[in-house]
């Protein structure tokens, strides 16, 4: 069977980044995830796409491929009180190089690196931490069978994106939930 869209796929891979081992999943602990419903990389897939158990690969994502390049404007400065609970900043928080999860304006969760630290203001970089990096992946197709309502994330039994089991999944998915 060979890998196409709503397709179960699982894979081996090892990511190389800059001459180090950055990621890896094994034969044994493979990446599962259903091809063409956007759980990775566009262009990831799409050298995917058309492989079958057993088939081997070896390719190069440039940073506009991956994870886009580094942007400046990603670069924030975050005044510190945002920081603080109760009037207090908790101790080593607001560590250069620490990662703390945050939100956007619309409500996004989002990660950002703390990168300088002032009496008044935190410099958080948002940009992804693969952001303006040349990702090389190798592996190899571990299994290919066509999804079933369990090969979905978060599935309920529904296929719906983010369903939580809280809707009713008899009767579809809209915008991603069950309604």
């Amino acid at each position: 069977m060979k890998i196409g869209n709503e397709m179960a796929v699982a894979i081996s891979y090892t990511l190389t980044v800059d001459g180090q081992v950055a990621d890896q999943a094994t034969k044994e602990t493979p990446l599962m995830f259903v091809y063409g419903i956007g759980m990775l990389l566009p262009k990831f897939e799409e050298y995917l796409l058309g492989l079958e158990a057993g088939d081997k690969y070896s390719f190069t994502l440039s940073p506009e491929e991956g994870y886009g390049v580094h942007q400046e404007e990603m670069i924030i400065a975050v005044p510190k009180a945002a920081f603080e609970i109760e009037g207090k900043i908790e101790e080593g928080l607001l560590t250069i190089g620490n990662r703390i999860p945050m939100m956007t304006q619309m409500g996004q969760p989002i990660v950002g690196v703390v990168v300088e630290v002032t009496d008044e203001a935190v410099k958080m970089d948002f940009n992804h931490p693969m952001a303006g990096k040349t990702l090389n992946f190798e592996g190899e197709v571990v299994d290919v069978h066509e999804a079933t309502d369990d090969d979905y994330p978060h599935s309920c039994g529904c296929g719906c994106d983010d369903c939580g089991c809280e809707g009713d999944c008899e009767s579809g998915c809209e915008g991603g939930h069950c309604h």
